[in-house]
């Protein structure tokens, strides 16, 4: 069972790696692709934007100016073989006519052979000479090939000059019209933030302003008149609390004489029983007078003044 288990695992992890590899290949495939696609994308771009700007003729030029460069390195070579054949040419005219002057310095000892050579060494002189003489215009041609090519060279690079100096001439003078043109609609957008969106955000935050004063005041008269309207309820419950101690105060003026007669009945009717309780029964015989009566209500207000505040918070 483990086996089988650790073949299994085995089994997906080369799975995986393959699926892992598999997945890189592609990513890379893609991303290979689509570098492609945006570098092409990039030069079509690019193309576009020097035929309408006029780059393109610029472009143009430099090909030949190149093109030009090699024709002048291929002339200047041949120019080169040219001379060396030239030169060969005379110098083995040279030693043919060293030859011909050793032999006729040694003319009255010429031998059969001598005769032979000399004769020999004649015509070898002479076609050497048509061979000099080739050469020689050989030569002077790749030298008038070079100078050619180097005055084509030359006439190239003043007309791909005069054409960069152009095309740098427009660029400038379009750089200079869009930066005025930049610098004008700069213009317009400020003074319209300043003639217009400048008046409009003020009105707009003092409207804003306005709106948040009056809420706030609308607010604050709400609990003023709340306030207002509490303070009120609480001097009416005070009021109706005043009145009440005054009636009780009232009250007890009024009940205050009929309790002082009663205590006097009382008082005599005790006084045949005790002869030491005589001083309290002529106590309890005075009525309240107005000043008792005066603490009395006065006491009753406050104690209902501080049950009101109380309850009241």
């Amino acid at each position: 069972m483990a086996g089988t288990t650790r073949e299994q695992l085995n089994k997906l992890q080369s799975q995986l790696d393959a699926w892992r590899v598999d997945t890189l290949r592609e990513m890379r495939t893609q991303g290979d692709a689509f570098t492609t696609r945006v570098a092409r994308t990039f030069a079509k771009f690019g193309k576009e934007l020097n035929r309408v700007t006029g780059y393109e003729e610029i472009e143009l030029l430099k090909r030949r100016v190149v093109e030009q460069e090699l024709r002048i390195g291929e002339a200047r070579e041949a120019a080169r073989a040219a001379k060396e054949a030239y030169s060969t040419a005379v110098l083995q005219r040279a030693d043919s006519q060293r030859e011909v002057t050793d032999l006729l310095q040694r003319k009255s000892s010429w031998t059969d052979g001598d005769v032979m050579r000399y004769t020999a060494l004649i015509r070898e002189d002479h076609a050497r000479e048509q061979a000099e003489a080739r050469a020689k215009v050989a030569a002077g041609a790749a030298d008038d090939a070079v100078e050619r090519a180097f005055s084509d060279l030359l006439r190239v690079t003043l007309g791909r000059y005069h054409e960069e100096q152009a095309w740098s001439d427009k660029i400038r003078s379009a750089s200079t019209y869009g930066t005025l043109a930049a610098l004008a609609l700069n213009l317009c957008v400020f003074v319209a933030a300043t003639l217009v969106v400048e008046p409009w955000k003020r009105r707009r935050l003092a409207q804003t302003f306005e709106r948040k004063v009056e809420e706030l005041a609308t607010k604050t008269d709400g609990m003023l008149e709340g306030h207002a309207r509490e303070m009120q309820e609480r001097l009416d419950r005070q009021e109706a609390l005043l009145q009440a101690a005054m009636a009780v105060t009232t009250t007890v003026a009024a009940v205050a004489p009929v309790e002082a007669e009663a205590g006097e009945v009382e008082d005599r009717g005790k006084e045949a029983e005790a002869e030491g309780g005589a001083v309290e029964g002529i106590l309890r015989r005075r009525p309240l007078d107005e000043k008792q009566l005066l603490l009395v209500a006065s006491a009753s207000a406050g104690l209902l003044g501080w049950l009101a505040r109380s309850w009241l918070g």
